[in-house]
């Protein structure tokens, strides 16, 4: 499935460099999306076979033309079509943030550039300084992002790892389990690492092995592990590690190789870094009562906090996996949606949402067919009428508007009074400085009509850093104006990140988490926003939509 988008991405910009119809490479960019929503879901090799892609929403006959071919010959002839008519390297090159085709085509051109290391030297000899148009400070940007691509490659967003992992699992389990009389038992493999504390971002997939007491066959067994990798479906495109336990150990192997560093060390106080002197058990929940503390759920382990927190019988506090009730800031077909606003409605019905959220996209947002006033008019309209239809869940008409170059928002104040909820997002201007930025943010805190403020830094996940911020001022106005700040749950963002959860929590900030849905599959990601809630230690009074919908009716009232 990951090949596909990334095919499907690299048209979109094949198709922009070249010039192309700018329809047709929306269609490639909405094509990527319906791709990367469905996943495993779908059979893609058994419906290029059947010639039944198009039934796909948003995939075409040319579209599907092209992953016919993929998916079954392993070539794409249009893409390499297109990559041809390019200078050589002009494609990587313009994976650097700040580096557009025109500035790319310029180093190519001038300096024989053609690869991200030669780019990186180039800097580094201060040979772009020699370039029209090119100073210290681009240069210094240009070097700031081939240093973030260089060393993000090699990973993987949870979203993509976690699927290839519950894959594995089940061939490394019966592997490891091979000529064993079923008498016996089976021998344990479980995930661990930043892997089972769902980290937003992965280098490896680790996973523990139990074996036998004095067991010597390890190495043999390894190898066998390595082969049922290299034998899976589709191939491992992140390292794989693997370690071993004993059965008497292996609770706390478990405990520890799932741990950070710093959590390990709360657990296990004046212990050393390994679990050598730790006390000996066979599962993870003895291993826990042995250290006489409550069972801590992996993906809180990060800081050592969660320790302290679990020993005074807190973590109870924690928004839970099941406590949210519904979501905002969700996107429809009137905007840059793929799903209309039933459909979407329908789907949180569908996973027992009590309320959802509507936040198409500002007319400032010209690239994603933001709502001019006529269409806000008609989709005011519409609201009305697919909420008579289905009463049973509440629809919060919303806006996500810009937050433009000076913080205004966009449309008057008349318009902005009519919504239930204003999402204020960044979505263009992202080189502004430190100050200027957080002033521009702060401006848009500050007005009264604001009621969240979307994907805070403006990252991309292994794509983009987010621009700089002073985020403890942001915070704190935030929860002085009663503004709750995003937990983006895109797999792509998760921004804010939950390193912020101490300051979120000191300051009594509210937070929303929102999946930011373009259809309706994207609903699930909630899943993902709520990993980085739990994983900041948010407690549930901090969560917005952990509230039901008397208490966010509450809420929004309260702020109009």
């Amino acid at each position: 499935m990951k090949a596909i988008v990334d095919l499907l991405t690299e048209m979109k910009t094949l198709l922009e460099m070249n010039g192309e119809n700018p329809f047709k490479v929306r269609a490639f960019d909405k094509a990527a999306d319906t791709v990367e929503s469905l996943g495993d879901s779908e059979d893609w090799v058994g419906r290029a076979k059947a010639g039944t892609l198009t039934e796909i929403p948003g995939i075409g006959k040319g579209i599907s033309a092209l992953l016919t071919e993929f998916l079954l010959e392993g070539t794409a002839k249009e893409r390499d079509a297109l990559a041809a008519k390019l200078p050589e390297g002009l494609l990587e090159l313009t994976k650097v943030p700040g580096l557009g085709p025109k500035k790319a085509i310029q180093v190519i051109e001038t300096l024989g550039i053609k690869t991200l290391g030669e780019l990186e030297y180039a800097c580094r000899e201060n040979r772009l300084l020699k370039l029209k148009g090119f100073g210290e400070k681009v240069q210094a940007k240009i070097l700031e992002g081939v240093q973030y691509l260089m060393a993000t490659s090699g990973q993987m967003k949870l979203a993509e790892a976690f699927p290839i992992a519950e894959r594995l699992l089940p061939a490394l389990a019966k592997t490891a389990n091979e000529g064993r009389h079923p008498a016996g038992g089976g021998l344990r493999v479980s995930e661990t690492g930043a892997l089972r504390r769902r980290m937003e971002t992965l280098s490896s997939l680790d996973f523990l092995v139990e074996t036998l007491p004095g067991a010597k066959t390890t190495k043999q067994l390894e190898e066998r592990l390595y082969g049922a990798v290299t034998a899976l479906d589709g191939g491992i495109p992140l390292a794989v590690k693997f370690t071993f336990a004993e059965t008497a150990r292996y609770g706390t192997e478990l405990a520890h190789t799932t741990a950070t560093e710093a959590s390990w060390s709360a657990l296990v106080p004046g212990r050393d870094s390994a679990a050598g002197g730790a006390p000996a058990a066979d599962t993870e929940e003895k291993f826990f009562a042995e250290v006489h503390v409550p069972w801590i759920p992996p993906e809180m382990r990060e800081t050592g906090e969660e320790v302290a927190l679990a020993r005074t019988g807190k973590l109870d506090e924690i928004v839970g996996w099941n406590d949210l009730q519904g979501c905002f800031h969700n996107h429809t077909t009137r905007s840059d949606g793929v799903a209309t606003l039933e459909e979407m409605v329908v789907g949180a019905k569908a996973r027992g949402m009590k309320y959802i959220g509507i936040s198409d996209h500002s007319k400032s947002a010209f690239y994603a067919q933001g709502l001019a006033e006529a269409a806000l008019a008609e989709q005011e309209k519409e609201i009305r009428a697919v909420q008579e239809k289905h009463p049973d869940i509440r629809i919060f008409w919303g806006i996500e508007s810009d937050i433009l170059a000076d913080g205004a928002l966009d449309y008057d104040a008349k318009w902005l009074d009519r919504f239930d909820f204003v999402v204020a997002s960044i979505h263009s201007r992202f080189q502004m400085d430190r100050t200027t930025m957080t002033e521009r943010i702060l401006q848009a805190v500050r007005n009264p009509r604001t009621t969240m403020l979307g994907h805070l830094t403006g990252r991309l996940l292994l794509g983009r850093k987010g621009y700089e911020l002073d985020i403890e001022k942001i915070i704190s106005e935030c929860a002085a104006r009663k503004v709750a700040i995003e937990i983006n749950a895109h797999p792509a963002r998760l921004d804010i990140d939950w390193r912020w959860g101490p300051e979120l929590r000191k300051a009594g900030c509210l937070v929303s988490v929102n999946p930011d849905a373009h259809e309706v599959a994207g609903l699930d990601d909630v899943k993902y926003g709520l990993c980085v809630a739990r994983k900041a230690l948010l407690p549930r009074g901090l969560v917005l939509n952990a509230r039901d919908r008397a208490g966010v009716e509450k809420w929004l009232a309260e702020r109009r």
